[in-house]
């Protein structure tokens, strides 16, 4: 068996050995022939689909072909009612994201060092440098690809996470940790987030924040993506250096000024009843694959 996930330095997908090896040790070998699919939205990703056997385990859908559940699916539960419904399966599969089996292992109380800390999405980092504006809001960043035993520490030094990420937010609530859902970018999947939210009673209304991109990005993301044109770095260097200033004068303290608008919000935090009750429901499951998948079985 293997544990099947999306591979890169992501935390949200980093959390699947730092989780599963602690609680499934020695479970996972190099055989594909059985696929054990858990955190993230992966449920739609080719690989996951032609794997001979699929255990599913709070996994879920967000984007890619909606797989067609068959014989070849274990399903022991999922990430919340709307890939239950893409997926139309039965709703009482849908538990909550594994990530906040965390709650579980490493539980030492740190002192706070960050009264605000901001955690991107790991595509917004590849897009513009948010330190500088951190560094400029008195908020702490957290870098989503950095090592996830750093961030969970970070985490707990926290006392109200900034949330792009969206584990950022799950780990943190599972860490007692209050939580700001944002928005900088129209790329970051809603439905995921409402998928997670949903399972434990909250809403998801992020906080719009102005995007905002390096030279690079710019040029990829709003030159060449939205007008088709493959022109040269060299040739675009006159738009971007108006860009770059447009940028630096008139949209870098709009986006400070909302970071402090952000400071003033209500934070999110699920019912500690809520949250144990679905730990425990994980857990369960979790006994569940074992004695059904157990090697000495």
């Amino acid at each position: 068996m293997i544990l099947n996930y999306f591979q890169s330095n992501n935390f949200g997908d980093a959390l699947n050995p730092y989780i599963f090896n602690h609680f499934l040790p020695d479970f996972f070998d190099s055989d594909p022939e059985t696929s054990f699919v858990g955190i993230g939205s992966i449920l739609g990703l080719k690989n996951v689909r032609e794997a001979k056997k699929k255990i599913v385990f709070s996994s879920g859908f967000a984007y890619g072909a909606i797989p067609k559940i068959d014989d070849s699916f274990d399903i022991f539960c999922v990430r919340g009612p709307l890939t239950c419904e893409a997926l139309k399966i039965d709703k009482k599969l849908a538990i909550s994201d594994g990530a906040i089996l965390i709650q579980y292992m490493d539980q030492k109380v740190l002192d706070k060092k960050y009264k605000y800390a901001y955690m991107p999405h790991w595509e917004s980092m590849q897009k513009y440098d948010w330190k500088v504006i951190c560094e400029m809001s008195d908020v702490h960043l957290i870098d989503p690809t950095s090592d996830s035993q750093s961030i969970i520490t970070q985490l707990k030094q926290t006392e109200v996470l900034i949330a792009e990420a969206m584990h950022g937010a799950v780990v943190a609530d599972a860490l007692r940790v209050p939580w700001i859902p944002a928005k900088a970018y129209g790329g970051i999947n809603d439905f995921k987030w409402k998928d997670w939210t949903s399972t434990f009673n909250l809403g998801y209304d992020p906080f719009k924040i102005r995007s905002l991109y390096d030279d690079t990005s710019f040029t990829r993301n709003v030159i060449r993506e939205k007008t088709g044109y493959p022109l040269p770095l060299s040739s675009l260097s006159p738009i971007i250096g108006i860009f770059k200033k447009y940028q630096d004068r008139s949209i870098i303290p709009k986006v400070v000024d909302e970071f402090q608008m952000i400071k003033s919000l209500d934070p999110y935090l699920s019912q500690e009843s809520i949250l144990r009750s679905k730990g425990e429901q994980l857990l369960d499951k979790l006994d569940d694959v074992k004695k059904k998948y157990s090697v000495k079985n």
